[in-house]
């Protein structure tokens, strides 16, 4: 039984490893967020469990991933923290619970959770000096010509009492409408399409050249701060409105309440209008907002205790591609439809996810078979991303779009010259 958990213990600390290098150094994870998350906390409960069996350099004992092998690799001054996450309000009242016990008295900052790059810009004396990607919490990789290129990121600080070092925590992330239109000029140039968002920010920023960083429309907003010499914040809510007088792209997002019910109140309002947001998000930061409490909370060995991730369901999920459909609609048109196997995303269960038209199978190079990613995002119909291709078998197959009505077994043609639809001509 005990060389059975150990490895068990040894399989999952390797393969957790193994996708933190490929999304945080190749910026091309091969499962989902929700994926990560399930090995995530079975390894966290295995090693709870056996504590005797816990490897040295297991991941849950640092912070984030790799590294780029392009550029130079550098200390941050205080170490970047990541964020332990919940999944539902229980679990919430869990942490809650867990800081009620200390017996102290605070309120609550709350505040949107950008899905984007985290970043460390360190200025010294107000000037631009540093910024570093969060590597693996300790030491990250420097970006900063990349950094430098984007408009909303000042070089030097403005303002009163700026302090003589100064490091801002912070996410690079790519808006919504321009990741929209970068892919649809990647696609035009035969050029692959960016899976999301936080890839195309990834991607631009790990630019050898800063001049493609540049041309690619990021955005920055900070929200945290690690080594501070000459100034000091009471509160949380305090450090936003002094970063945003020097200059600092702070969030608007954010709010301070009293009661877990207002914290639970602006968690079901992002939700519900997370899509009219300008970036992507995940869910919801909730932080001790009085510093002194804080400090008095501390940290684990990853995380700090007065701080959680309340984490939405996923939007993008992994499953399998059992077969290729078609529909014939009312005018006709013939539409093929990813048949898949049953999988929960945006909290509803879904089997089917449409394929636009034969053209887009091939641009996105799905075969029946694949694993695939899919995405559902609110009310609209669940679309195929992407094939995952490490995990093909061979046993693949393409798709052969059928050249006879299945309704009415007529002949499928196009309607017009250039038309990338085929139609059923017996439609009315």
């Amino acid at each position: 039984m005990s060389a059975e958990i150990r490895h068990q213990i040894q399989e999952l600390s390797e393969e957790i490893r193994d996708h933190q290098f490929k999304y945080y150094v190749l910026d091309n994870a091969s499962i989902t967020d929700a994926a990560f998350d399930k090995l995530w906390n079975k390894l966290v409960e295995l090693e709870q469990k056996y504590p005797q069996y816990k490897l040295e350099s297991s991941p849950t004992l640092e912070v984030g991933g790799g590294f780029s092998t392009s550029f130079s690799q550098h200390d941050h001054i205080e170490k970047m923290m990541s964020l332990d996450n919940v999944f539902d309000k229980s679990e919430l009242d869990n942490w809650f619970d867990r800081i009620g016990k200390t017996e102290v008295k605070n309120t609550w900052l709350c505040e949107v959770k950008v899905d984007g790059l985290a970043i460390n810009l360190l200025y010294e004396n107000g000037r631009l000096a540093r910024a570093l990607t969060r590597g693996n919490g300790t030491t990250g990789e420097d970006v900063t010509l990349n950094i430098k290129t984007i408009k909303s990121v000042p070089i030097e600080l403005t303002g009163k009492n700026i302090p003589s070092q100064l490091e801002v925590r912070g996410e690079v992330f790519f808006p919504l409408k321009a990741f929209d239109e970068l892919n649809d000029s990647l696609a035009e140039a035969g050029k692959p399409r960016f899976a999301n968002p936080r890839n195309a920010a990834a991607g631009s920023l790990r630019q050898k050249d800063p001049k493609i960083t540049a041309s690619r429309p990021l955005d920055v907003v900070v929200h945290g701060i690690g080594a501070a010499n000459g100034v000091s914040f009471d509160k949380q809510s305090t450090a936003y409105e002094l970063l945003k007088s020097w200059g600092l792209p702070t969030s608007s997002r954010y709010q301070v309440v009293n009661t877990r019910e207002e914290v639970a109140k602006f968690i079901d309002q992002y939700e519900k209008n997370r899509h009219s947001v300008e970036h992507e998000i995940d869910g919801v930061v909730i932080k001790v907002n009085e510093i002194d409490v804080q400090n008095n909370l501390g940290f684990t060995s990853r995380a700090p205790k007065w701080a959680i991730a309340f984490k939405y369901p996923p939007e993008e999920v992994s499953t399998k591609l059992l077969d290729i459909r078609v529909s014939v609609g009312r005018t006709g048109r013939v539409t093929p439809f990813a048949f898949m196997e049953p999988v929960k995303v945006a909290g509803s269960t879904v089997t089917n996810a449409t394929l636009h038209n034969a053209q887009e199978i091939i641009r996105k190079g799905v075969l029946i078979g694949d694993t695939v990613l899919i995405r559902k995002a609110g009310d609209v119909i669940p679309e195929v991303l992407a094939p995952i291709i490490e995990k093909r078998d061979g046993s693949e197959r393409a798709f052969v779009m059928p050249s006879k009505c299945p309704d009415c077994g007529s002949k499928l043609r196009a309607m017009s010259e250039g038309d990338v639809d085929i139609r059923c001509p017996n439609s009315q």
